[in-house]
């Protein structure tokens, strides 16, 4: 009687490990080189610019590029001049 309850909490243990593992495997997303994450599941490649915070009462937008990993703020865009937004 006491292997069957130790067996069933192996068990559960183990079913409850198994998806963590998982999850954390995919919060380490290998980046290429000099790339740069936008949010959880954005890449913004080097030398590429995205717009963030966006103002539809002015029509424009604040925005930032990437360089050797690291994202920079640059100046900002009126409307259908700006780069496409940052993640979406």
């Amino acid at each position: 009687m006491r292997a069957i309850s130790l067996v069933k909490i192996v068990l559960l243990a183990a079913a409850v490990a198994l998806p963590v593992s998982f999850s954390a495997a995919e919060a380490k997303m290998k980046l290429p080189p000099g790339a740069c994450a936008i949010g959880k599941k954005g890449v913004l490649s080097s030398g590429a610019a995205c717009s963030y915070q966006c103002s539809t009462v002015t029509n424009t937008c604040a925005q930032q590029t990437c360089w050797n990993g690291a994202l920079n703020q640059i100046w900002p865009c009126f409307g259908p001049f700006c780069a496409p937004k940052c993640g979406g």
